[in-house]
């Protein structure tokens, strides 16, 4: 009966394992580098445009300098990264709450303001980064354009998908991960109490990492194909790599069999002093 549960609970913590590191891959994956990436594309093109119409006239060349560093500088991936997170959260909520866009651009165009300046040939004041942000405006409330885009897309969901982004959302949570977490901790604790001797349980451990492990590798490699497909079919240029789970996966193999090494240490050195005493 204790091998079965101790069976049980190892394919328990082989579940556990496996979802954890794939739930963060999937969240960071959808919501930073999916729609976090057109959320910075996006900026980046209004960045632009406000800077162009609080100066003058630009030049191709200066909107294209303008449009690198912005894609490259930390804060905007920061503003574009809350917005992913926003959108799918706020997708399957009834009522979109209050955002202030305009704000994170004035103040993303303050903090590079000596850059930007740099690249358009002409000093850009806190004054100027003002009138850029009330030209565009009194062409676009920018946060109603955004709750807009959110409640356009909920009605036009059909209901099978809303389910799909709650279940998402569920699963992407704190909470969830903690569960997992928590789960882990008590499948390990029940097997080490049922197992002897003391260290024996680190083999149930060693054998769920590596299995995960595996499972992970080819969850990672599938994700990032078809999310490539996709994305390819899109015609965008971003790309999703697999590095993160693969990297995952290469620590919990290499954790899983030092355990196991250590067990066999272990049995080895428990024979010694049995065949001396």
């Amino acid at each position: 009966m204790k091998t079965f549960i101790r069976g049980i609970l190892t394919t328990v913590l082989v579940f556990t394992f496996t979802l954890i590191p794939t739930v963060i891959y999937t969240e960071k994956t959808v919501n930073q580098d999916l729609v976090g990436g057109y959320a910075k594309e996006a900026l980046t093109d209004q960045l632009s445009v406000a800077l162009h119409q609080g100066t003058t006239d630009l030049t191709e060349e200066q909107i294209k300098e303008i449009e690198d560093k912005l894609q490259k500088d930390e804060s905007i991936k920061k503003i574009a990264d809350k917005i992913g997170d926003r959108i799918i959260k706020d997708i399957s909520k009834e009522n979109v709450e209050d955002i202030n866009l305009e704000e994170d651009i004035r103040n993303l165009l303050v903090e590079n303001k000596d850059i930007l300046g740099e690249a358009v040939g002409q000093e850009i004041t806190e004054e100027t980064i003002d009138q850029a942000i009330e030209e565009v405006s009194k062409e676009q409330d920018l946060n109603e354009q955004y709750k807009e885009i959110i409640e356009k897309t909920r009605n036009e969901l059909p209901a099978e998908s809303k389910i799909m982004i709650d279940s998402y959302n569920n699963m992407t949570s704190n909470e969830f991960i903690i569960i997992l977490s928590v789960i882990s901790v008590v499948a390990i604790i029940i097997i080490a109490l049922l197992k002897k001797p003391y260290y024996k349980w680190i083999v149930n451990i060693g054998i769920a990492g590596i299995i995960s492990a595996l499972f992970i590798s080819l969850i990672g490699a599938c994700m990032a194909l078809i999310l490539n497909l996709v994305i390819e079919s899109m015609e965008a240029t971003m790309t999703i790599s697999a590095t993160p789970m693969l990297i995952i996966a290469g620590i919990m193999l290499v954790v899983s069999i030092l355990l196991l090494v250590i067990n066999a240490v272990l049995d080895n050195n428990k024979g010694k002093t049995n065949a001396v005493s």
